[in-house]
């Protein structure tokens, strides 16, 4: 595909990230892989998204209970729940994943957050999975995802793990050592007992699965923190309530309450105690980067909408035409294209590793076993027997190097927290230039408003990030530790 065969959209990508430019030049079949996927999130905001979002906000601030199952359907239509699904199963992860991943949100977001939290909710909800400890899972529970699609019938996931009592510190290892656990997984025959509850869960309530932290012994949540596959009818689980959000309201945030929900050792992700390092680090690693994504295209979307603004004549005058608006128009630009350039940073770093799991030849050879083979119990039974998840776990180690990973949150986290701030930096400049305007591109600002500030304290708060960015980078004092086949020893620290 050359370059005059891109929509104005591969285009324009290309125009203002020149790095992928030059990537595509030495891997054109893999960029224009993640050109074409971008320019299939901008065909489903085009078609679906803008025209319904402000509507849709609206209508959610009256009726926080609404749900668009239309508009989740059609985002099925485009293929957008497979985004973190492995190529190997038929899904759209591949080489270039985590920067697919950044580029397909940011471009979602900077039409409706909201609508795009709804797909980055799932993707979030199934990144536990696509670790080795979901392995077992993945001709089942994933390939039902991608099947839904298919069928028009989407099955959506979600990450649970923040607690009423535990929000901030269950996401960082110095913190969860003394956290204020109020969620339980009692070890009963056969399974799990699961007690307690999880708040501001983000499609919390629509996932048919959850992916869901808990520690085995309360007193103990750093060396017992461990991920469990829950799937939403299990009895004993329930969803007292959703959140009156100020912003992102189309994707809900739900409390889920467990009440002896029984999980089954099958769907214990890893082994016990892992929860850390693969349940909360590796993953942090992998998803913060895209919450930075998803603060720039709100910014991305009040830069456009401000400009269309700026360029209205009232009274004779165009705004545009004050040096003022154009300094500020200039600052925004600047804004985003710093917070693209972090996002870009963290998804190339992490393509390395991440994206090279998933075309690692030992993956491949995996899947390449016939998939009747790979469903069946004496298979899936290895998987999850202690000797199969000890050599998941080490073959996790062998493909994976500690400090890789760890420099991948460190950079992951850094785009968070500046790429966030700099979102409601822009949003916040444009409302105050254009004043109390009632006009449409008011109103859509003033909801990318709304929409930003969630971004700054989701998958950790901005100061959890620049603590991280400060463990990792000047103190070294904070490393991701990968669990080890035969002992745990500590996990997540330095």
């Amino acid at each position: 595909m050359s370059q005059e065969q891109l929509s104005d959209v591969g285009r324009q990508l290309l125009h203002d990230l020149p790095a992928l430019a030059t990537l595509r030049k030495l891997d054109r079949k893999e960029i224009d892989k993640v050109i074409a996927l971008v320019e299939n999130c901008a065909a489903f905001n085009r078609e679906h998204a803008e025209p319904k979002a402000l509507e849709l906000d609206e209508r959610i601030g009256r009726d926080p209970d609404y749900f668009d199952w239309d508009l989740v359907k059609d985002a099925g239509d485009h293929r957008l729940f497979s985004l973190v699904i492995p190529e190997v199963l038929g899904g759209l992860a591949g080489k270039y994943m985590l920067t697919a991943g950044f580029l397909a949100f940011e471009e979602l977001c900077s039409t409706c957050a909201g609508i795009g939290n709804v797909i980055a909710a799932t993707a979030l909800g199934i990144s536990p999975m696509v670790t080795p400890g979901g392995l077992v899972h993945w001709d089942t529970v994933l390939n039902e995802i991608m099947e839904g699609e298919k069928k028009g019938k989407p099955v959506l996931m979600a990450y649970a793990i923040t607690e009423p009592s535990a929000g901030t510190d269950v996401e960082e290892p110095e913190f969860l050592a003394t956290a204020r656990i109020g969620m339980e997984a009692k070890k009963v025959k056969g399974g799990y007992l699961l007690n307690g509850r999880k708040c501001f869960i983000s499609g919390g309530r629509e996932a048919t699965y959850l992916t869901v932290c808990a520690a085995t012994e309360r007193d103990r949540p750093l060396e017992t923190w461990s991920l469990f596959l829950v799937e939403k009818d299990r009895e004993g689980l329930s969803v007292p309530r959703v959140e009156q959000k100020m912003g992102q309201r189309a994707c809900h945030a739900a409390e889920l309450l467990f009440e002896d929900v029984f999980v089954p050792e099958a769907n214990l992700l890893g082994s016990e105690g892992d929860g850390m390092a693969t349940g909360i680090l590796a993953i942090m690693a992998a998803s913060r980067g895209p919450v930075a994504a998803v603060g720039t295209g709100i910014a991305r979307g009040t830069f456009r909408h401000f400009l269309a603004w700026a360029r209205e004549a009232r009274g004779g005058k165009k705004p545009v035409d004050e040096q003022y608006i154009q300094m500020a128009l200039a600052d925004m630009h600047a804004s985003i294209q710093q917070s693209r350039g972090l996002c870009l940073n963290h998804s190339l770093a992490g393509d390395e590793v991440f994206g090279a799991l998933m075309i690692n030849p030992l993956m491949k050879a995996l899947f390449a076993l016939p998939r009747a083979v790979r469903l069946s119990r004496p298979y899936r039974s290895f998987l999850q027997s202690p000797m199969g998840k000890a050599m998941t776990s080490q073959m996790l180690r062998i493909l994976v190097d500690e400090d890789d990973l760890t420099h991948i949150l460190s950079l992951a986290s850094l785009a968070k927290f500046a790429g966030t701030d700099n979102a409601m930096r822009v949003t916040s400049r444009a409302l105050e230039l254009m004043g109390t305007d009632d006009s449409p591109h008011r109103r859509w600002v003033e909801k990318c408003f709304r929409d930003a500030k969630l971004t700054q304290i989701y998958e950790g708060t901005n100061q959890l990030n620049r603590l991280a960015v400060f463990g990792i980078e000047i103190a070294g004092t904070l490393k991701v530790e990968l669990p080890r086949p035969f002992g745990k020893g500590d996990r997540g620290t330095g």
